[in-house]
């Protein structure tokens, strides 16, 4: 799968509102996005904080993990800026969208 299309994917995931991801679909999508960034320039910081929101919710903390999803988004945004430029406008897309994501999970 291309980055674009795993951005892609993530952004489908996003939209119907972090309230309606199932938790363990969330955990699987987070592990993978965390093995796909580590080694990139400006990843690690990134792979450190999609570690920890899947920690969360394989812990049940819904809403710690739903709150962590805006610093994820400037976190994304700083990667954003040294990724590819065929990558960029969708990295950007997807840092606004968890920019505004601070819904609950748990309803």
């Amino acid at each position: 799968m291309t980055m674009n299309n795993q951005l892609e994917e993530t952004l489908a995931l996003l939209s119907g509102g972090v309230e309606n991801i199932d938790p363990n679909l969330a955990v699987t999508h987070l592990r993978s996005w965390q093995a796909a960034v580590g080694d990139h320039p400006r990843g690690e910081m990134l792979a450190v904080q999609l570690g920890k929101i899947a920690e969360l919710l394989q812990a049940g903390r819904y809403t710690e993990a739903a709150a962590s999803l805006p610093p994820l988004g400037a976190e994304v945004e700083t990667v954003a800026q040294a990724a590819p430029e065929d990558v960029r406008p969708t990295l950007m897309r997807l840092a606004e969208v968890l920019h505004l994501s601070d819904g609950g999970l748990d309803g």
